[in-house]
């Protein structure tokens, strides 16, 4: 296994893989992402570099109007496996709590700094509801993902390259109940894609049903002992089952300080649990009586989701 090279890490990543004897962390550097839009290749490092300046401003307003939040998904699992970004990864996931919301919106209007941006059903009804709750931008980057043509961003036509915000809420203990809620939005989905999607209709009436059923949806499940992402994202159980997709609130909840690449960043209360739940337990890193070892096979190390992109600037003219 190869092992990172100190010195291309930042002075304080460095000093936590020293201490921990994370020694099977690759060097970020190794992964390359692509040309950009000026024909010049990228790095994963470099990308991460610009995403932790995103996570870093998020961190700051979320902590001046005191709103809790989480790294999540796979966010989640680098903390625990890498304490940092996956180094293949090209983005990152925050979690944030339904009822806390609309008290995000409302920081983020007013606090967040003038190179970055983010885009909201609730701050744009252009935005598609279909995708995570939200995106916070960098406006001085550039990035197209692959799945732009389905599922097309109409909020800014320059996007930055972003961070998502997913909303968690509470959820049916019984997981029938919970498919059942998930059915909703997924009958809804295939018109959804074609109209929003392909022919570029603003669907707004839709989008407007789906949002009230999330709104009335949290509000009956609010104190359930189990926690999800909102049940209008009609893709999160279509590659695994719902069981995999809901976590019991203590878990999650309250959010706990960690360190992700060298910053205290908040996340679950039980980051190891969340990942061993959701990721199954051979996506952790293991120790193996001498080390500490890498479990994911280096030919799926691969940066996935990346059309076009530019790290440097935006395409506006």
């Amino acid at each position: 296994m190869r092992q990172i090279i100190l010195a291309s890490a930042s002075p304080r990543r460095k000093e936590i893989l020293e201490k921990t004897g994370l020694s099977f962390i690759v060097d970020e550097s190794e992964y390359a992402i692509g040309e950009d839009t000026d024909g010049h290749t990228a790095t994963a490092k470099q990308l991460h570099d610009v995403v932790l300046s995103i996570i870093l401003e998020f961190d700051r307003v979320c902590r001046k109007n005191n709103i809790p939040y989480a790294l999540g998904f796979g966010s989640a699992l680098g903390l625990h496996n890498y304490q940092g970004f996956i180094p293949w990864d090209d983005d990152a996931d925050i979690v944030v709590m339904y009822e806390d919301l609309t008290r995000l919106v409302t920081a983020l209007k007013s606090d967040l700094g003038p190179n970055f941006s983010f885009d909201a059903y609730e701050n744009d009804r252009r935005y598609n509801v279909l995708i995570p709750t939200m995106k916070v931008r960098r406006v001085d980057t550039f990035i197209r993902e692959k799945n732009y043509i389905s599922l097309p961003d109409k909020c800014n036509k320059e996007a930055g390259i972003f961070i998502d915000i997913c909303v968690f809420m509470g959820v049916p203990e019984n997981l029938k109940e919970h498919q059942r809620l998930l059915r909703y939005a997924k009958t809804r989905m295939p018109l959804y894609v074609l109209l929003d999607g392909w022919l570029r209709l603003p669907m707004y009436g839709l989008k407007k049903k789906l949002k009230r059923f999330e709104q009335k949806t949290a509000e009956k499940y609010k104190a359930s002992p189990v926690v999800s992402q909102t049940v209008i994202i009609p893709w999160q159980d279509w590659n695994r089952v719902v069981s995999l997709n809901a976590f019991p609130r203590e878990v999650i909840l309250p959010f706990k300080e960690y360190t992700f690449e060298g910053y205290p960043i908040f996340s679950f209360h039980d980051v190891e649990k969340f990942a061993s739940l959701r990721y199954g337990q051979r996506a952790l890193r293991k120790w193996d009586g001498k080390k500490w070892v890498d479990p994911f096979p280096a030919a799926r190390r691969k940066v996935g989701h990346i059309e076009a992109f530019n790290l440097n600037h935006s395409l506006k003219k």
